[in-house]
């Protein structure tokens, strides 16, 4: 997942609350989201450090190393 300023941007979204979930304002998000494109495409090394950062997040909290530590600790927790 990414989190806002450290693996990538998170453009505000209002959307529906029922299907088809898009957002109530298309227009905005639009013009939010390619702002926030346009940034990333102006700045290489930001670019780089959010790859960095997301890579890292990635491998600590997704791999399957930790998933498994995840998973011993939840089953430890409810045998106990």
């Amino acid at each position: 997942m990414v989190v806002h300023d450290e693996t990538g941007f998170l453009v505000p979204l209002d959307q529906m609350t029922e299907s088809p979930f898009e957002p109530e304002e298309p227009e905005q998000f639009a013009r939010d989201l390619a702002a926030r494109i346009n940034e990333l495409m102006a700045n290489p090394e930001l670019r780089e450090r959010f790859g960095r950062a997301g890579r890292k997040r990635a491998e600590e909290k997704f791999s399957w190393s930790a998933i498994a530590q995840e998973t011993l600790e939840l089953y430890t927790k409810v045998l106990a």
